[in-house]
């Protein structure tokens, strides 16, 4: 019984399964159709004479041995895309597939920014854009599965360098009925987590809300949450609470601009999040790197502050 024998493609087929816990979910992510993934799952357990996966009627559990098989996959797979990005570096910059990671609470409004100027200036780069939260994205980057990130920072991720690009303000968002509405200012102080509408665990901005308001107000957080901006911002409308909107967000939908006002939050502290470029340290394509982070901050908007020189290791 002997690995030899083991595609590329197998490995990212077995890897696929094993992060995914699913034969549909890995199916999709592979581009291949379930009975085919199934039937190559069972040649690879016989070509092995050993089970993979525990199977039940909802996902498959990789067993002690799946999950060092897939350990080691990983660490070959990423050996092959770094072969992949030293030929790609000596091509033309910016030129091929470039897989990139953004999260879900800013790849929406920051993309669209980009995405024209990109096409024209690299008509010969393949962008793949996938959002998702960060954790499950940095996973990805340190797997290779994608080539840069685009997140909130601190990620402070071993073998990732960090590159700053912009500091992206915090509006508070309220509905035009709230107190907070008028033509007062609002100060951090006024805050309160069980009046906060906020996204889902796991999104990092709603860490990032939470750390704006008083200590003693944290905690008793609202019971209403929802998983995007778009969701958060018509239950703000609705007059459910309020919340805090990443400024390139604010203005997205004039729809709602009779039933929202947005305010800067008083003080002299500059309330909102610095979102950075992330890529393996080990990665063959700085020039790429270099050269699409400088076409983001170009693209910025006024309503971001471009971040020139920060880069962290």
């Amino acid at each position: 019984m002997s690995a030899k024998n083991l595609s590329f493609r197998d490995l990212q087929c077995l890897v696929a399964i094993c992060d995914s816990g699913s034969i549909s979910k890995a199916a999709d992510a592979c581009a291949i159709s379930q009975p085919s993934l199934s039937e190559r799952l069972k040649r690879i357990e016989s070509q092995l004479g050993v089970e993979l996966f525990e199977r039940n009627k909802r996902s498959l559990l990789p067993s002690s041995t799946g999950e060092a098989l897939a350990a080691k996959a990983r660490e070959l797979l990423v050996g092959v895309g770094a072969i992949d990005e030293v030929v790609a570096a000596a091509h033309k910059p910016l030129s091929g597939t470039l897989r990139v990671g953004v999260i879900s609470t800013l790849g929406p409004y920051l993309m669209p920014y980009i995405l024209p100027q990109l096409r024209k200036q690299y008509p010969e780069l393949e962008l793949i854009i996938h959002e998702d939260l960060t954790d499950a994205l940095i996973t990805e980057l340190t797997g290779g599965s994608l080539d840069i990130v685009i997140a909130a920072a601190p990620l402070e991720v071993p073998g990732v360098r960090e590159i700053g690009l912009f500091h992206e303000p915090f509006f508070l968002a309220v509905s035009k009925l709230h107190k907070f509405a008028g033509p007062h200012s609002t100060a951090a102080a006024d805050l309160d987590g069980k009046d906060m509408v906020l996204l889902e665990d796991g999104h990092c901005l709603s860490d990032q809300a939470l750390d704006i308001c008083p200590a003693k107000r944290r905690t008793n957080k609202n019971r209403l949450h929802s998983m995007s901006l778009e969701t958060l911002r018509h239950m703000v409308a609705a007059g459910a609470g309020y919340t805090l909107l990443p400024s390139l967000s604010v203005g997205n939908k004039p729809s709602l601009s009779k039933l929202i006002s947005y305010k800067k939050l008083d003080g002299k502290r500059q309330y909102g999040r610095q979102i950075v470029l992330a890529h393996r340290s080990s990665f063959a394509r700085k020039t790429d790197v270099h050269l699409f982070s400088q076409l983001i901050r170009d693209c910025l908007p006024d309503s971001v502050e471009t971040i020139l020189t920060s880069t962290r290791h």
